[in-house]
């Protein structure tokens, strides 16, 4: 029975570390075309990358401990302004012109 439990905290473990990893990837990628749309409300999906950055690195820096509430929360957080830094790309002005 204790293999189970080992066995459950080492995947929850490793699940937190790979999203750790992958959210300042997805920052950086967020980033690029918050720069190149600058003036087309291109500032909030920089924000959102920078949001990626810091929430990836927030997981990694408490990484035992952060994968019982932080990774939850911070990953939801990301989602959410993750979705609407891509609303916001999609409903800027240059992509009205037709």
């Amino acid at each position: 029975m204790a293999s189970v439990f080992y066995s459950a905290f080492k995947g929850l473990r490793d699940l937190t570390f790979v999203v750790g990893l992958l959210l300042p990837i997805s920052g950086f990628v967020r980033l690029f075309p918050g720069l190149s749309h600058w003036k087309d409300a291109g500032w909030v999906m920089l924000l959102s990358g920078a949001f990626g950055i810091l929430a990836g690195l927030v997981i990694l820096t408490g990484f035992p401990m952060t994968g019982l509430w932080v990774l939850g929360f911070v990953l939801g957080v990301d989602l959410i302004s993750h979705g609407i830094a891509w609303l916001t790309d999609a409903w800027r002005p240059a992509a009205r012109t037709a």
